[in-house]
C-alpha cells in the first residue's frame, strides 16, 4: 500500500491528521490509542484525538509518485480486488514511451500491478513546520 495526505507526528508516533473549523484531529485505527485519549465517534474502528499544533512534533503531506520510463506518475488509486494502481500524468511524452490511455482533459492513466512499481513520496512540511 502507499500513503497519501496529511500526516502528524505526535509522541513519536505518525497518524494522519484532518482539520475541520480549524480544529486539527489525529486518526487511528488502533484501539490502543483509546489509552492515548483517542476516542472513537461514529465508528467503532476509527479514533480520533484533538490536538494543537503545538503539541505536534512535526506535519506533512506525502504525495506517492512513481517513475515509468524515465517519467513521473502521480498515484491516484489503489483497486484491492485485482492488486492494480492507477497511476496519471500530464506529460504528453510520456504517451509515446508508455502504454498509456487518455484521461480527463490532457491527461493519461495507465493501470498496473502495485508489485511492479517503486513508490516514491514528496513530503512537503505544512501547518508551520515549513522551515
Amino acid at each position: 500500500m502507499f500513503r497519501k495526505g496529511r500526516f502528524a507526528i505526535w509522541n513519536g508516533k505518525e497518524y494522519p491528521v484532518v482539520s475541520q473549523k480549524r480544529k486539527y484531529y489525529l486518526q487511528s485505527d488502533n484501539e490502543n490509542d483509546i489509552e492515548k485519549g483517542f476516542s472513537s465517534l461514529d465508528r467503532e474502528d476509527v479514533f480520533f484525538k484533538e490536538v494543537i499544533l503545538e503539541e505536534l512534533e512535526d506535519a506533512y503531506e506525502i504525495f506517492p509518485y512513481a517513475i515509468l520510463s524515465g517519467y513521473r506518475f502521480a498515484m491516484e488509486s489503489f483497486n484491492e480486488k485485482n492488486g492494480k494502481i492507477t497511476l496519471v500524468t500530464n506529460n504528453p511524452y510520456a504517451a509515446k514511451k508508455v502504454n498509456v490511455s487518455p484521461h480527463g482533459k490532457g491527461g493519461f492513466h495507465i493501470e498496473i500491478p502495485f508489485d511492479e512499481i517503486t513508490v516514491l513520496e514528496d513530503r512537503v512540511p505544512i501547518l508551520g513546520f515549513e522551515e
